[in-house]
């Protein structure tokens, strides 16, 4: 997106407040690289843990879409936002390597109210919901691959399918949830696949 004078960060926050997706997505779209370098010096090469903290601040962001009166510099805000949950995170490895318990790999710590657990659980469910109807196949690759971690590679060979099967069954399952995912909830469709992936926890 440009950087120039059409860019109107007050207008994009209203919007946005008004729960315009499509302000969003603009707004998404520009801080997401941005945030990305951010915190890249702070990552140690953890790619993984960059895109658990991106995707939390835009999920906050937008279920607190209505609380963003006052904001001055959005960029700011959102920096904040990625540093606390950068520091949460890096506090509970401590934890975990320190008393050596088992931790679930991704806490949603963006979830700190009763509303908005109800709001998460509510985007959980539609999640499910729309993998259910996908084709098996594709439903069984997908769930590899986003929920259990395996490459494109390995479901090819336990599959006995080619690359290229398993690359577009992928496409189609991430283009179709993102699609189901925006008609049945209120979620802008930029971070819907992010809900997706935290579904399984």
């Amino acid at each position: 997106m440009s950087t120039n004078n059409s860019y109107n960060e007050k207008e994009l926050l209203l919007r946005l407040e008004a729960g315009d997706k499509a302000a969003f997505d603009i707004l998404y779209y520009y801080f997401e690289p941005k945030l990305r370098l951010f915190l890249y010096p702070f990552s140690n090469g953890d790619t993984g843990m960059v895109d658990i903290i991106i995707q939390d601040v835009f999920v906050k962001l937008w279920l607190k879409r209505q609380d963003l009166t006052g904001i001055e510099k959005l960029e700011y805000y959102l920096q904040r936002m990625a540093k606390n949950r950068l520091l949460d995170i890096l506090k509970l490895r401590d934890i975990r390597d320190r008393h050596k318990k088992l931790y679930a790999a991704f806490q949603p710590g963006f979830a700190n109210n009763a509303r908005e657990q109800l709001q998460l659980k509510e985007y959980f469910n539609i999640a499910r919901q729309g993998m259910e109807k996908m084709p098996e196949r594709r439903r069984m690759i997908f769930a590899m691959n986003v929920l259990e971690g395996f490459s494109i590679d390995e479901i090819a060979k336990q599959m006995e399918v080619s690359r290229d099967v398993v690359k577009k069954q992928l496409q189609k399952a991430k283009a179709f949830l993102k699609e189901y995912m925006s008609k049945h909830g209120d979620l802008p469709g930029a971070i819907c696949l992010a809900i997706v992936i935290l579904s399984h926890n």
